[in-house]
């Protein structure tokens, strides 16, 4: 089972060399999948990103942050990275786009309590409908960020899940610096990060269009924000852990 526990999250978004993300898909989770999960760390979701082909966004989870130095010491000072990254690297352009984040809820509703394990049997590289959409929203706050997260989690969030958004997780920065700086990553203060599920294209735009149309904590909303808020749109692969969770399903 994927742990439960983990206190800390990357959200990697890469450019691609154009027309390579197919390729590169299928080898990351060819290969760095189980790879990485060897070192200890968390492969927990690939992604294509909806409207910008070129684009890869992938998280994964450390336990903690002296089990994330670890983990990116071991398997990127390792003789498995050294065989496979010349041909990685060739069909990247840019990798810097890196969130580090805290999760502020366990992780077993953002992976739905499944592993690596779940989803080996599909082909890599594959996307499949019933993946879903994967929604990650960037909301930045005016001032202090404690009082955005209050709301969220006191007004925001209870509204969303009974519309029907399927509410994954939500994240702030993680606070304790970067200590693998091979890896550089964003650690803002005012972000707060929300990952949601939606079935299809249908039902993010239904589900969308009526919380716009909701007049209690969407309207009290900007106030604490400095920012429209931005979203990333994602299509889960079939080895992804993170995504669209049908009632019911195993």
């Amino acid at each position: 089972m994927a742990p439960a526990a983990m206190q800390v999250v990357e959200l990697r978004n890469y450019l691609l060399v154009e027309g390579a993300t197919a390729d590169f898909i299928r080898y990351f989770e060819e290969h760095f999948l189980f790879s990485q999960r060897d070192e200890g760390m968390h492969p927990l979701g690939q992604f294509e990103v909806v409207g910008e082909p070129n684009r890869f966004v992938w998280i994964r989870g450390f336990d903690d942050m002296p089990a994330r130095f670890r983990g990116l010491s071991g398997f990127y000072g390792g003789a498995f990275w050294e065989a496979h990254c010349s041909r990685a690297n060739a069909m990247m352009r840019e990798h810097h786009n890196v969130h580090l984040l805290r999760p502020l809820g366990p992780t077993s509703i953002l992976t739905g309590s499944l592993s690596l394990e779940d989803r080996a049997s599909e082909p890599p590289g594959t996307l499949r409908p019933d993946t879903g959409l994967v929604a990650v929203d960037f909301y930045r706050a005016a001032g202090a960020l404690a009082p955005l997260v209050t709301f969220f989690e006191g007004r925001m969030q209870p509204a969303l899940v009974e519309q029907g958004h399927q509410v994954l997780g939500h994240f702030v920065a993680e606070p304790t610096p970067n200590d693998y700086p091979r890896l550089p990553v964003v650690q803002d203060p005012a972000l707060l990060v929300v990952v949601s599920a939606y079935r299809d294209h249908a039902d993010y735009a239904r589900l969308t269009t009526a919380w716009r149309m909701t007049t209690t904590a969407r309207d009290d909303l900007p106030a604490l924000l400095t920012a429209d808020v931005t979203t990333l749109l994602l299509r889960p692969t079939a080895r992804s852990v993170i995504r669209y969770q049908r009632p019911g399903r195993g």
